[in-house]
């Protein structure tokens, strides 16, 4: 928890965390007798209230935004979902604790866990000629001591069921179809049995999701036709429900969601085997969070046309991705400027938080951020350990699911701009979080309706923008039976207001 300015949270998260409230002067809360009237306007410190309304929007915009704790509309969806365990370069164990993290997709392990050979078939099954049915002819030593790491949290599982491509003994540096599916299929039938049976020393109901292969749609991931990965799917899925009918099985794991003849084919040919689908794995990289919200309703819209109404949709790879791949493969200061200022600094956050509130209103049930390590690619942190800005969204996001019951707010718009509120079951505190991604406003007007207290309560800002990392930017002790606000912000930034019961404060 960050908000008892508790010392200890400065070593937790090092000196990336530092506030620095000199450095902007925030605008004061204005509570009034008559909603909406006597908004007290303030400034920023001298100069640079242009400076922070980005390059592409140097007119400053005011954006109005409406809360109602009286409304409630549903409870918030825990979306905050990562790729990667605890496990990389250091132990990040209390960092996802701090971040609440709910769910792992166990992609890419080798890659964000570098020397480590775990997770991938080639490393639990690593003589190819073994019997498939000998306990011995498995190694699950590494793999159990990751997923452990992650069980440790309480967070569930999405087990990726392929040959992957990382790894220092890696035989299959691209992946190709598996010579015999039956024998790969018996394989790793064995390993939910290990995870979920307890067979070869093994656990008991481990693993929820098992996910058949990455990316078939694209060459670098599976060098076979599409027809072949359908067949792959079917003969592993049937395997897997098998091993464990309790499971759930899915694919095919998209890296082009609204590629919809890829989609479309590998519906008609579940359907028509009767192959088990209980989910269905998408991915997209994109600059704008509405982007994500169109491939997601596409994915919805397939299974609705094949008849899978029952089937969940799970988005387990995105982040924001603005440039271009031939760059970022080509070109160091390229990437470095990229990873470090975009991806991982305030357009990052920004976008992330946009997501994860866009996506709510969605049929998505799952949504897994590539990545959760310290990998330069999309990791939450940097190569040292350190948080990069969308951790803190991430630690945000974990606060608003503290205040589950959601309620109605407007001000969200297709531009980036987002916004929802959630209230404590108890009514005791209130969350809003804020997200200001690629939009012309650099200032809010807030109403609140509808407070559940009639005694003081606390209001608090959090703010996470260049120079901010979730920090306590304002706090006001307020009696009054309505509310408005009005105050100036960067672009890109993440803000989260706190509001708290004078009991629970």
């Amino acid at each position: 928890m960050i908000f008892n300015n508790d010392p200890s949270h400065a070593s937790r998260w090092g000196d990336e965390r530092t506030s620095n409230p000199g450095r902007r002067k925030f605008l004061k809360v204005a509570a009034t007798s008559a909603l909406g009237a006597g908004v007290v306007p303030g400034a920023l410190a001298a100069g640079e209230a242009s400076a922070q309304a980005g390059p592409h929007h140097p007119k400053s915009e005011t954006k109005r935004i409406e809360v109602d704790f009286s409304k409630s509309i549903g409870t918030i969806k825990a979306l905050n979902g990562v790729n990667g365990g605890p496990l990389a370069n250091f132990n990040l164990s209390s960092y996802f604790s701090a971040m609440g993290i709910p769910h792992v997709r166990l992609h890419d392990i080798p890659y964000m866990y570098p020397g480590h050979d775990v997770v991938d078939v080639q490393y639990i099954f690593p003589n190819p000629e073994a019997d498939v049915d000998d306990p011995d002819s498995y190694d699950f030593r590494m793999t159990d001591h990751y997923i452990q790491s992650i069980r440790a949290l309480g967070a569930q599982i999405t087990y990726r069921l392929a040959y992957g491509t990382w790894g220092k003994n890696n035989p299959h540096p691209r992946p190709t179809p598996p010579q015999d599916y039956a024998r790969w299929a018996k394989i790793c039938s064995h390993i939910v049995r290990h995870y979920n049976q307890g067979w070869s020393n093994g656990f008991h109901n481990v693993v929820q999701y098992w996910e058949i292969w990455n990316e078939p749609d694209i060459k670098i991931f599976w060098s076979g036709t599409p027809e072949q990965y359908y067949r792959l799917y079917e003969v592993t899925s049937k395997a897997v429900k098998a091993a464990d009918p309790e499971s759930k099985v899915g694919g095919p794991t998209m890296a082009k969601a609204a590629g919809k003849e890829f989609f479309d084919g590998f519906l008609k040919h579940c359907a028509d085997h009767e192959a088990p689908l209980d989910f269905a794995s998408w991915h997209i990289y994109a600059k704008k969070p509405e982007h994500v919200a169109a491939n997601a309703a596409i994915v919805h819209d397939a299974l609705q046309k094949h008849g899978f109404t029952k089937t969940e949709s799970i988005l387990d790879e995105w982040n924001y991705f603005l440039g271009d791949w031939n760059s970022e493969h080509k070109d160091a200061e390229y990437r470095k400027w990229l990873f470090n200022t975009q991806v991982g600094g305030p357009p990052g956050a920004a976008y992330a938080a946009s997501v994860l509130m866009r996506l709510q209103d969605s049929t998505v049930g799952l949504l897994d951020y590539y990545q959760g390590t310290t990998h330069y690619w999309g990791g939450l942190f940097d190569e040292f350990g350190a948080p990069r800005k969308p951790c803190f969204t991430f630690e945000a996001f974990k606060h608003l699911l503290g205040t589950p019951k959601r309620v109605f707010t407007s001000g969200s718009d297709d531009s980036g701009f987002a916004v929802m509120a959630g209230l404590a079951k108890d009514k005791s505190e209130a969350t809003v979080l804020i997200s200001n991604f690629g939009t012309p406003y650099n200032r809010y007007e807030i109403a609140f309706h509808g407070l559940p207290w009639k005694e003081s309560f606390a209001y608090e800002k959090y703010v996470v923008d260049a120079h901010h990392n979730l920090d306590l930017a304002m706090s006001e002790n307020i009696r009054t039976p309505t509310l408005s606000v009005a105050e100036e912000v960067e672009n890109p930034s993440v803000c989260m207001i706190r509001l708290r019961s004078a009991a629970s404060a």
